[in-house]
């Protein structure tokens, strides 16, 4: 018999996110986005930065999430990221200013940043200010 909710846990270095029971949860995979749903086949996967939902009894849950792995097993997610923010969270203001500083240092380029750290920064970034129009 199929399980009909799945555990899921979203964890980072520092804390525990999430731990709840959902319905489904679409993931941001390096390959893309996938869903999970109550009886998925074992998994483990590897994450980009993008966007988590959780969808639970009509409730739907966004978070922000910079790479990562996720361990699919029967009936239990874990969801284990560099960060995480609940889309509720997430200052607005600071991530806008964040994005900002991201591409002054991809426009004066590598003489005096480090372009790459600025273009991953610049996407998680765009990532938490695309996430609160979701909500």
């Amino acid at each position: 018999m199929l399980p009909k909710k799945l555990n899921v846990e979203i964890l980072t270095p520092n804390k525990q996110v999430y731990s709840e029971e959902a319905s489904s949860v679409r993931l941001p995979g390096s390959e893309g986005y996938f869903g999970i749903l109550p009886g998925h086949t074992p998994l483990l996967a590897t994450l980009t930065i993008g966007e988590i939902k959780v969808e639970n009894d009509g409730k739907t849950d966004y978070f922000a999430a910079s790479g990562g792995v996720v361990e699919v097993l029967a009936g239990s997610i874990s969801i284990l990221v560099e960060t995480s923010e609940l889309a509720a969270d997430i200052d607005k203001k600071r991530a806008a200013t964040s994005k900002e500083r991201a591409e002054k240092k991809i426009k004066e380029g590598r003489k005096r940043w480090d372009v790459k750290r600025a273009e991953v920064a610049l996407l998680r970034a765009v990532n938490r200010m695309k996430i609160t129009s979701s909500i």
